[in-house]
């Protein structure tokens, strides 16, 4: 591109940057954001947060948290989808207790965790952390008055299930159905895996 005289300003370098990640491409994707800090483009919180999306989904967890301090000293702010990128990456190599930290700060800082972000920790939880602390999880998420979805009952009744609490996970799923939240195939299917990790 540059060779042909084209000089690409900050919309082509972030659509180039897009389009690298969604090739799974995150090292040259990396590369491509630091041409830019060289070249003094300004770099927004968009492509901050799909470099810390990508760097999380990596399980280049410290990376991405490094990302996330120079965007503050830079004044950009930390967002509910920046948050919710690090919590899941810190969950996902098991780093709870980071977790937990990240999670108060996005509190002071004011950015209401939303169902989602509850979500990501329950199935991140449910798959590599234990059933207290998912069970401790979907306790705040209650007392904060958010209000639990399909995706956060079939988390539970999985991690339940798999859990060996099989009555547990009925009667979550019986209060899910209480609540007015229709049970999709993921739920009945993760009950039904429930039910055979019992015998």
């Amino acid at each position: 591109m540059e060779n042909n005289g084209y000089k690409p300003n900050v919309v082509t370098y972030g659509k180039i940057i897009n389009g690298i990640y969604k090739r799974g491409e995150t090292s040259v994707a990396v590369e491509m954001l630091r041409k830019m800090k060289e070249r003094n483009f300004e770099i927004d919180l968009v492509m901050y947060n799909t470099v810390i999306d990508n760097l999380c989904k990596d399980g280049l967890v410290t990376e991405a948290l490094s990302f996330s301090l120079e965007m503050t000293g830079k004044g950009i702010h930390p967002d509910r989808v920046t948050y919710t990128s690090l919590i899941q990456g810190l969950c996902n190599v098991g780093r709870w207790k980071d977790t937990t930290k990240l999670l108060n700060e996005m509190v002071q800082q004011k950015i209401a965790p939303d169902v989602h972000t509850f979500n990501v920790l329950l199935d991140t939880i449910g798959k590599k952390g234990t059933l207290t602390e998912a069970k401790e999880v979907f306790n705040v998420m209650i007392h904060k008055g958010i209000e639990p979805n399909v995706v956060t009952y079939t988390s539970l009744i999985d991690t339940l299930g798999k859990k060996g609490k099989v009555s547990e996970a009925k009667e979550f799923f019986v209060a899910m159905i209480y609540k007015g939240i229709e049970p999709d195939i993921v739920t009945y299917n993760s009950l039904i895996d429930g039910l055979l990790y019992a015998k």
